[in-house]
């Protein structure tokens, strides 16, 4: 081939080659480049167990069900597996959740952790968290809080990014059967399973949801204070 044939073929070659690096530079999530992991608000929970050691630990804001308004409703929470745990869903921690409304029955919950089932993330954030999972709490304890006639919480949450506010989820139901752990292959975490109502949340409108792997023995820290939060949006 002649130099200047060659020197025009590579030409072209190299064009092309920005061309699809600048395309697939464009077609990468915003959140993936942050070291995000993509969420489509209505996540599938089918990979979640009973048996995964995970650890959660989180607290921030999110917006309170339509029933309250625009008022902001603040949580935190941790869990934990129990020492010597060998599967079967058993876990410690605590829950609290709090409804920023002047006037609302059964505004706050404290509860304990029961029951967990988890996924952590194959794709970690840059911090090394990232997952989900569902908490079982127990309403029936001296220790609990809750509205009238709830006997037990489901709390589920998703890890999807460092920055936590606007990417993680926090969702809770209200339960009148004992703690127990929904089928994670048939569990929708936007729809309330049979005996729960709800759920109240969403993606976190401040604050940040942590989880990872740990041992039996790794340590969940304490529940985080309940984020302040303003009794109206602005």
């Amino acid at each position: 081939m002649p130099n200047t044939a060659r020197l025009r073929y590579t030409r072209a070659f190299l064009s092309v080659a920005a061309i699809v690096v600048v395309c697939l530079g464009a077609a990468l999530d915003g959140g993936v480049a942050n070291g995000r992991i993509p969420s489509s608000g209505q996540p599938s929970a089918a990979l979640m167990s009973p048996d995964a050691a995970a650890v959660v630990t989180g607290g921030g804001t999110v917006i309170a069900p339509a029933g309250f308004g625009t008022a902001v409703a603040s949580f935190g929470l941790n869990a934990k597996r129990p020492p010597g745990f060998a599967g079967g869903g058993a876990a410690m921690g605590r829950v609290n959740y709090d409804k920023h409304a002047q006037s609302s029955n059964g505004r706050h919950t404290n509860v304990p952790v029961m029951f967990m089932e988890a996924e952590t993330s194959g794709t970690p954030t840059p911090n090394g968290t990232g997952g989900k999972a569902t908490l079982s709490g127990n309403c029936g304890v001296p220790t609990s809080e809750c509205p009238t006639g709830t006997v037990s919480v489901l709390v589920y949450v998703e890890d999807n990014g460092d920055s936590g506010g606007g990417v993680d989820i926090f969702r809770i139901f209200f339960c009148t059967i004992a703690a127990f752990l929904p089928d994670p292959n048939t569990f929708d975490p936007t729809s309330p399973p049979p005996g729960c109502q709800g759920p109240e949340g969403g993606l976190l409108r401040s604050g940040n949801i942590q989880e990872r792997v740990t041992g039996p023995s790794g340590s969940a820290g304490n529940a985080p204070t309940a984020a302040r939060a303003p009794l109206r949006l602005p």
